[in-house]
């Protein structure tokens, strides 16, 4: 026989009150308003901040509710902005806590090359970079054009040492060089380098590094993958390290891939599945998308997102999350291994007249595993779930029963750990 106040908690949570998910609607709650250009945000492990990249060369901090008046970092006077290029991504070093050590990449204001460097906090103002600690980690020769810049980086969970370094072709249509598909040039690609240690200690300037065991075989040995166009937003899984790439298409498909090694992503000869350059040789080795999508409603520039891994919104841990720039959609999947559950049009929950309304230029994800929607419009905003009045206040209402049943039950006998 169920006693009374087990029948209680049955009725509450069989009625889907007690289940948070059950009464509440995914929404963008706005943190941030009036950023210039923002592109990109972050936060290092076991940090309560968050970390926004603007493209015309500034890191601002959101702190305690606030984005700080100082910006962390200031670049504005080396990066060139024109068209897709400017100050493009960010990412902390996994031992962040103890080196004070992280990475940007921009495209330099002279040379028009990318340029990936290095900072380290400073050791007297954790909200401030020291700008002399800067040192060049590797440097990419662009064509004249002014898109496909790429741009992301970041650390793989279990290669603490290994920095990935997404890079587009170059730019202009059609990757008039075909350079995605050359292993001796480092654009359309994936990198990937050992950062463990400064291969080159007696040079202030330039932080050596080492190539990891693995990558692709080619001349340019950086090269972890390659067949990519523009690959502008990618991550990791946090729990298992599966790389997701959202990887920009050209007249007809946007695609999501998933990074592996020696993997060749197709482009220019494929766009998604889509036979894009007939004529261009075979691909032995092709490896297509898990997701591709058509330009019609869907959009026409996708935006790598993430994998939930929060734990603020039950029932969504290992969703991934991403959007298309065009035509303002923010939707998600789940990845099985070897295809894709769960497709769902999050748009209507996630962007608003009144919030983000779109313009997304990437995802974000804090130290706790929250998600962050950046638009280039100048807001960032985190996906929450928010009760529905009507629902909260019946839960409400049967939480006061239990408490009104507690209190008389009370008055006979001390209930442990309901006082």
């Amino acid at each position: 026989m169920i006693k009374p106040f087990s029948a209680l908690l049955a009725l509450v949570f069989a009625t889907g009150l007690g289940a948070p998910e059950a009464f509440a609607q995914l929404q963008t709650r706005i943190v941030a308003n009036g950023l210039d250009r923002p592109l990109f945000a972050t936060s290092p492990a076991g940090d309560s901040r968050l970390f926004i990249v603007e493209q015309g060369g500034l890191i601002k901090i959101l702190q305690n509710g606030s984005v700080q008046p100082t910006p962390f970092l200031d670049l504005s006077g080396s990066v060139n902005t024109e068209g897709e290029r400017g100050l493009l991504g960010m990412t902390f070093d996994p031992n962040f806590a103890s080196n004070r050590r992280f990475y940007v990449d921009y495209i330099d204001r002279t040379s028009l090359n990318t340029v990936v460097a290095t900072y380290q906090v400073s050791a007297t103002q954790p909200n401030v970079a020291d700008i002399t600690s800067r040192q060049t980690v590797l440097t990419v020769q662009q064509p004249e054009f002014n898109n496909h810049k790429a741009g992301w980086l970041g650390f793989r969970p279990g290669e603490p040492g290994n920095l990935y370094i997404a890079t587009g072709d170059g730019g202009l249509r059609d990757d008039p060089g075909n350079r995605a598909q050359n292993l001796s040039s480092n654009l359309g690609k994936i990198l990937r380098i050992d950062v463990s240690s400064d291969r080159l200690p007696n040079d202030p300037t330039q932080y050596g590094y080492a190539i990891p065991d693995g990558n692709a075989t080619g001349s340019n040995p950086e090269i972890y993958a390659s067949g990519l166009r523009n690959p502008f937003r990618d991550s990791f899984d946090r729990e298992n390290g599966t790389f997701y790439i959202g990887d920009v298409g050209q007249n007809a498909r946007e695609e999501i891939d998933i990074g592996a090694a020696g993997a060749n992503y197709g482009w220019r000869r494929f766009e998604g599945t889509l036979v894009n350059f007939p004529n261009d040789p075979q691909i032995p080795n092709h490896t297509p998308p898990i997701f591709e999508y058509n330009h019609t409603a869907d959009g026409a520039s996708v935006i790598g997102g993430y994998v939930y891994r929060g734990s603020e919104i039950p029932g969504l841990e290992g969703t991934y999350f991403f959007a298309d720039f065009v035509n303002d959609k923010v939707m998600s999947f789940r990845f099985t291994g070897s295809g894709i559950t769960d497709l769902t049009d999050r748009t209507a929950e996630l962007l608003s007249p009144t919030g983000i309304s779109g313009n997304i230029t990437s995802f974000g994800e804090d130290a706790s595993g929250n998600l962050y929607l950046v638009s280039l419009n100048g807001q960032v905003g985190r996906i929450a779930l928010i009760p529905e009045p009507a629902s909260y206040a019946m839960m409400l209402a049967g939480m006061g029963l239990i408490g009104v049943w507690v209190r008389r039950r009370g008055k006979a006998r001390k209930v442990p750990g309901l006082t």
